[in-house]
């Protein structure tokens, strides 16, 4: 297997629970993503109330970011 190298949104949201947080990560994002555009999306899916995870519902905007992971074969 070769090098390989992929990006993904991680959108990570306060829950119901002090102290405990939900993320979820989306393949592919567009290069020129900005929080004007990121914000509304995640509020939506608090006010929606379109997930729920082992820590309750979505209840703020904790943070979002673009991740790149690097993956170098040492044995293909």
């Amino acid at each position: 297997m070769a090098d390989s190298q992929t990006t993904v949104l991680r959108l990570v949201f306060g829950t119901e629970t002090p102290g405990k947080t939900y993320a979820m990560e989306l393949n592919s994002p567009k290069p020129d993503l900005t929080d004007a555009l990121i914000r509304p999306v995640m509020q939506q899916f608090i006010d929606g109330q379109l997930v729920s995870g082992t820590n309750g519902m979505l209840t703020s905007i904790e943070s979002a970011g673009i991740v790149t992971r690097q993956v170098a074969d040492i044995i293909s």
